[in-house]
């Protein structure tokens, strides 16, 4: 069996990292085929130079939408003999569902975010595809419910499918001054670090004003934001301003993560809104102390009483929570015992291959039994 999962590119992302994972494990009896209708982007370059195909096909060249890429992804489909089609966000989405009509294939559609109840203008196309759509996969019951209601799509063909990281990648480190001598880092020194886009959702502002009291608490701890985005420009505005730039550096993407990740005293996350965000799943599995703005998406990954949670619009919460990460042993360590707690009640990769391995075979022979 072949499934297609379809991006417009692959920038570095948590569903990116979900499917490039996917295909490098690999599904028992399931091809998996990536594939940008764009560009590769950053993932999927990295994919490709590490030898996990990642297909180019250009039939999204620009921002309009093009029937004739439709066409040209139908051909493709047909001629690589797909079996089920899955994409992962919403303009994949439009080209996709339809493709996989045209090429009589099941598609699935993967919402990897809280459902968005202000983008209404969405609700009409998402719900014009919902009807020829085989199966749709959520993250939580509450974002499954959310769509079942705004989308009118019947729950039989709904599925709950929390995210899940590769172990492999993704575990503690044994040595942490040797990983960070290794990443040119302060082998002794106290580090906290955001990994996230730069855009005005992952709320790195909030992150500025906090280092900005951290300076002056902790003098000699550093903080480090990876990632690139829009608001770069106003970001180096804002440490500037904050006069923080000596402990506060925006240091790009940085692939492969995994190393930067393990080399953190305390991960960050301030986000005003989250799916289910891979880097925090990705953070307990590597056993770093997290610190989260109390949002839904956080609170699915995290469990509502994570010691490390704080109000979204409180910056003194969020200075006084990482202080207390990096100063008071006993907070972390009440901290890390309920992270490592929420770690081992989250579906493992096996799971989640095991329970994709089961839809797919669902939809491609309706004898089969699906994952619910």
């Amino acid at each position: 069996m072949r499934a297609a999962h379809v991006f417009i590119s692959m920038p570095v992302g948590g569903a990116e990292d979900i499917v490039l994972s996917l295909a490098s494990a690999g599904v028992p009896g399931v091809e998996i085929l990536p594939v940008c209708l764009r560009e590769l982007g950053v993932a999927g370059a990295e994919a490709s130079e590490a030898g996990v195909p990642v297909q180019l096909l250009r039939a999204a060249r620009s921002r309009r939408f093009s029937l004739l890429g439709v066409w040209r992804l139908s051909r493709w489909l047909r001629e690589r003999r797909i079996d089920v089609v899955h994409s992962h966000v919403y303009n994949a989405h439009v080209y996709a569902v339809l493709a996989a009509r045209l090429a009589g294939l099941p598609a699935v559609m993967h919402h990897h975010k809280t459902f968005n109840r202000e983008r209404r203008r969405r609700w009409f196309t998402l719900r014009m595809l919902s009807k020829i759509t085989a199966a749709q996969i959520t993250l939580s019951e509450q974002t499954r419910d959310d769509i079942i209601l705004a989308l009118k799509v019947p729950r039989e063909i709904t599925h709950v499918m929390a995210n899940t990281v590769d172990t492999r990648v993704f575990a503690p480190v044994k040595n942490r001054a040797a990983l960070r001598e290794s990443l040119g880092l302060d082998a002794q020194g106290q580090i906290v670090g955001g990994i996230a886009s730069l855009s005005s959702q992952k709320n790195h502002s909030a992150t500025v004003r906090m280092m900005t009291g951290l300076k002056k608490a902790l003098p000699a701890c550093r903080g480090l934001i990876f990632g690139e985005g829009m608001m770069r420009p106003t970001l180096e505005s804002e440490i500037a301003a904050a006069g923080v730039g000596d402990v506060l550096k925006l240091v790009g993407n940085k692939r492969p993560i995994a190393p930067w990740l393990q080399s953190l005293d305390v991960l960050l996350l301030p986000s005003t809104w989250e799916g289910q965000p891979m880097v925090l799943l990705q953070g307990m599995a590597c056993g770093v102390p997290i610190v989260a703005s109390r949002i839904e998406g956080n609170v699915a990954a995290l469990g509502a009483e994570h010691p490390g949670l704080f109000d979204l619009n409180d910056d003194a919460d969020y200075l006084r929570k990482v202080q207390l990460c990096l100063t008071d042993g006993e907070f972390r360590g009440r901290l890390m015992a309920y992270q490592n707690e929420q770690w081992a009640r989250q579906a493992r990769m096996e799971d989640y291959i095991e329970a994709l391995r089961r839809l797919y075979e669902g939809l491609c022979n309706p004898g089969a039994k699906a994952a619910t």
